[in-house]
């Protein structure tokens, strides 16, 4: 079991319908209980306690009732008759000395808005130092309020527009983020671009293949000094060049290497823009397995049966937000049984199938339709950060040929049965 002995922060990440609905049964029950497991996720010198499920109880749990190396977390709601110095719960849960416990305490003082926390671990307490719910407005909460010193001072008035067009809060928020990025191609490049453009303070670009010469018609920032050189490095060079105040690392390796998972532990968002689906399902594994945000972005210009001469120009924008669903139960992935098997198999392993030649499968890429779909995919994200957007969500891009863009939006939810993101209780 991976821990981290002197954590500088140690912070409970929770996906937000659990929260939603413990907080709504306590506050309104203030006699039960939300208990349940946590994961430990460290990296950086911040322990991440991360809790996907709670079941709401009547009595306050012991310890002794729990597995000897269990790690589990209490969430109450403290009134007249009980402590709100989370300190003071310990002697009533008695966990065990090998146990890890985290205690949050929720909801009372001044407009019910206080809270106090704090872990046990290995026979010694610390201090619960922070509280994340991922989801609508990705709410935060510190033990220590200081004050907000923005980002880029000494280029503020580099982000002068931008921020006031979100709104100080959700520039804040976007500008705090750390994405990680499958693909650097003609999507992966834009959305890298727009995403330094909005003033993110770190961005991880995975991708193992090469520039080449069919890659410079549409990818952005990119030169025709970089065929040859790994896609990662050169879109990383030319980001520095437009940002150098932005802490931008480059993985030239496939998602199975070892770095891409420690990089993905300490991201917000994890954002696919591929044309395979083993890139795809990874980022899906990495989302769920950390409590992520999972943005996929994928287009496809395609010939029309009907009329060979006509093409069908699309895109497909899903966020895809912890217990709401995965590419793999809402939609997105073509040859999963393929995908699995390329993840599972060792290094060197015969593939399931060839590679295909791209024209086999499409008819090309198109920098208008890319431009769309990237963009209707940060849009959605910069809205998930404002709050207004609630669930994942999948938006269907369509150019309608002298009509123009039409777009099917719509809510989606996980399916109970997926094996990638359902809850395991």
């Amino acid at each position: 079991m991976t821990t981290v002995a002197h954590a500088a922060l140690r912070e409970i990440v929770l996906a937000r319908p659990a929260w939603e609905r413990a907080l709504r049964d306590m506050l309104t029950r203030p006699d039960r209980f939300a208990v349940g497991r946590c994961r430990r996720n460290p990296h950086d010198e911040t322990l991440e306690l991360l809790v996907e499920t709670l079941e709401i109880v009547d009595e306050l749990p012991t310890g002794k009732e729990r597995p000897p190396l269990a790690d589990w977390v209490v969430l109450a709601v403290p009134d007249a008759t009980r402590s709100s110095q989370a300190a003071a719960w310990i002697k009533h849960l008695w966990p065990r000395p090998s146990q890890l416990l985290a205690i949050l305490l929720v909801g009372f003082g001044p407009q019910r808005s206080h809270w106090d926390g704090i872990v046990t671990q290995d026979g010694q307490s610390y201090p619960l130092d922070a509280l994340r719910v991922i989801g609508p407005g990705m709410l935060q909460a510190r033990r220590e309020v200081t004050d907000v010193v923005e980002p880029f001072e000494s280029t503020d008035d580099r982000w002068s527009r931008t921020r006031g067009a979100l709104g100080a809060d959700v520039w804040h928020k976007a500008a705090e983020s750390r994405v990680m990025l499958f693909g650097a191609g003609r999507n992966g490049s834009a959305i890298a671009f727009q995403l330094v453009a909005l003033g993110v303070r770190s961005l991880t670009i995975v991708d193992p293949d090469h520039v080449g010469p069919e890659n410079l018609d549409a990818s952005y920032t990119i030169l025709e000094a970089d065929v040859g050189r790994p896609k990662a490095m050169a879109l990383q060079e030319r980001l520095l060049a437009f940002r150098s105040d932005c802490a931008i690392t480059a993985i030239p390796h496939s998602v199975t290497h070892g770095q891409v998972v420690e990089q993905a532990r300490n991201v917000d968002l994890i954002v696919s823009c591929v044309d395979n689906d083993t890139p795809r399902l990874a980022a899906a594994m990495l989302a769920h397995r950390f409590l992520k945000v999972h943005l996929d972005v994928g287009t496809a210009v395609m010939t029309d049966e009907s009329a060979p001469d006509r093409r069908t120009l699309t895109g497909d924008v899903r966020l895809l937000l912890p217990q709401q669903g995965c590419v793999c139960c809402v939609g997105g992935l073509s040859r999963e049984v393929d995908a699995r098997y390329e993840l599972m198999t060792p290094p060197g392993a015969l593939p399931r199938r060839a590679k295909p030649v791209w024209h086999e499968e499409r008819a090309g890429s198109l920098i208008t339709i890319n431009a769309l779909a990237v963009s209707t995919g940060l849009q959605l994200w910069l809205d998930l950060l404002a709050g207004t957007v609630r669930n994942s969500q999948w938006h269907r891009l369509q150019w309608q040929n002298g009509f123009g863009l039409e777009v099917n939006a719509a809510a989606v939810a996980a399916l109970r049965e997926c094996e990638v993101c359902q809850v395991q209780t």
